[in-house]
């Protein structure tokens, strides 16, 4: 009964719900898909109705996102069947299903239909093990080697990422090679070997993707190429072959950070029927569980918001990536990528930033940051703002707001502790205690240190021979 790996097969469903005993056999019917509320669809088995019948293949996702949904509308799974029959005979499988449910305990059909059962448990979640690595069992000395160090990593947000096993941002490292050493851009990730040991995983900058050789024995079409060039995505799953390993269905995408090639198995990927408040249609369904761009509108945002995209399921994400515009091409999203990567630091000036004033900082905001610390060790507070156009922060001693927001020059806006500070090594204004005091004074400073009056004491002498002269 069981469908060959080429063939289209369908789902028949037991309904036990109203059997009197263990032999008798259920209600059975075919699935046809899931209706608008989420709730599953079925129609009578008969070859009259395979228009309307939910055809699977053994090459394709779709069965695993199929059972996903289908385990989160029945409570009691155990109350239902399924079992695979070939889809080109539906009428006449049907029926000799049926014999072997009513005669479940004999040894012949009890093999037939244990090979032909979708068994529920093979779907059900597993449960996750922590899936934070443990640092240590990671060889730092793998870093040391590549000119980074666990503290720059973590700086920069990168290793909160890597330690929840995925890649970071595109990196800097030192490659030596004999008496010469490179330096080049990657993304990194630490991954397990068959031992189970931690590694570094390398995923080098390319300077375009490689679609002209053959990718895990796939040969990309004409059509292909164009378009993982124009979107990223593939479009499609086909059929790919890792070294000693079996074939699998697999969606491939471009990394947009590194033109790395990324295959994902299908049958790992999880499609909800219901994405952001909006239940997709049996099309929409279908086209995005092939791998095709599935147009959405009326999606609800965290904000309340509704929004429409185009979702498409995506390799390097592993997962659905929302597409704003409906012509984003590769290269907008290298450079939304390149964007993101040069953004707003976690730290700033030893300063650890919290999420919020990131957020606030990458919206355009403007903050006034305290207890920050410049090249020499010395405290200081600032107004600081993004500059869009170089990725980078702003540092001011004026809110740089004001004067948009009043029309009026500038005012010095600092901590009253600062203020001291600010008239004596800003406004050259005259305070008999510090006005030779070059260097910026500390938090709440009025009164020159012993080794900043000695300075004073020398500057005065040196003026006082200058004059004699």
């Amino acid at each position: 009964m069981e469908s060959n790996s080429n063939d289209n097969y369908v789902l028949v469903l037991e309904d036990r719900t109203e059997v009197k005993n263990e032999n008798e056999a259920g209600k059975l019917s075919v699935v046809s898909g899931i209706d608008d509320k989420g709730k599953l669809r079925t129609a009578e088995a008969k070859d009259v109705h395979q228009a309307a019948f939910l055809k699977f293949n053994n090459k394709d996702g779709l069965l695993k996102n199929f059972m996903t949904n289908f385990l989160k509308q029945f409570n009691e799974p155990s109350r239902f069947g399924l079992y695979k029959l070939v889809a080109n005979n539906v009428e006449q499988g049907v029926a000799s299903l049926q014999t072997m449910l009513q005669n479940r305990e004999k040894p012949e059909n009890k093999q037939q239909l244990a090979d032909s059962q979708v068994r529920f448990d093979d779907f059900l979640p597993k449960q996750k093990n922590a899936t934070v690595i443990d640092e240590s069992k990671i060889d730092w000395k793998q870093l040391d080697n590549l000119g980074l160090t666990r503290e720059r990593l973590e700086q920069s947000g990168e290793l909160a990422k890597m330690l929840n096993w995925q890649k970071s941002n595109l990196i800097t490292i030192v490659v030596p090679i004999g008496d010469t050493t490179i330096y080049t851009d990657a993304r990194l990730a630490f991954r397990t070997d068959g031992e189970g040991n931690i590694g570094l995983a390398i995923h080098p900058l390319r300077k375009e993707p490689q679609l002209d050789f053959p990718y895990l024995g796939h040969k990309f079409s004409s059509e292909e190429k164009e378009r993982l060039l124009a979107t990223g995505n593939l479009g499609k799953t086909i059929e790919i072959t890792p070294k000693n390993g079996e074939p699998f269905a697999a969606y491939v995408s471009i990394d947009p950070q590194t033109n790395e090639l990324i295959a994902l198995r299908a049958d790992r990927v999880n499609i909800p029927k219901e994405i952001k408040g909006v239940t997709l249609s049996d099309a929409q369904y279908k086209g995005l569980v092939e791998g095709k761009a599935v147009k959405v509108e009326g999606m609800t945002a965290k904000n309340g918001k509704t929004f429409n995209a185009t979702l498409q399921v995506n390799a390097e994400r592993k997962g659905i990536e929302f597409i704003f515009g409906d012509n984003k091409s590769l290269r907008e999203r290298q450079e939304h990528k390149q964007a993101q990567q040069q953004g707003v630091p976690h730290k700033l000036c030893g300063l650890e930033l919290s999420e919020k004033q990131r957020e606030a900082l990458d919206s355009g905001r403007t903050l006034y940051l305290k207890n920050m610390v410049d090249k020499q060790g010395q405290p200081f507070n600032a107004y600081v703002r993004m500059d869009k156009e170089q990725n980078r922060p702003r540092f001011y001693k004026w809110n740089p707001d004001k004067k948009q927001e009043t029309g009026k020059e500038k005012v010095v806006a600092v901590a009253e502790e600062h203020k001291t500070q600010v008239a004596v090594n800003n406004h050259g204004k005259t305070n008999e205690a510090t006005k030779n005091v070059k260097e910026p004074l500390k938090t709440g400073q009025t009164q020159p240190t012993a080794e900043q009056k000695q300075k004073q004491d020398e500057n005065k002498q040196k003026k006082s021979r200058g004059r004699k002269m």
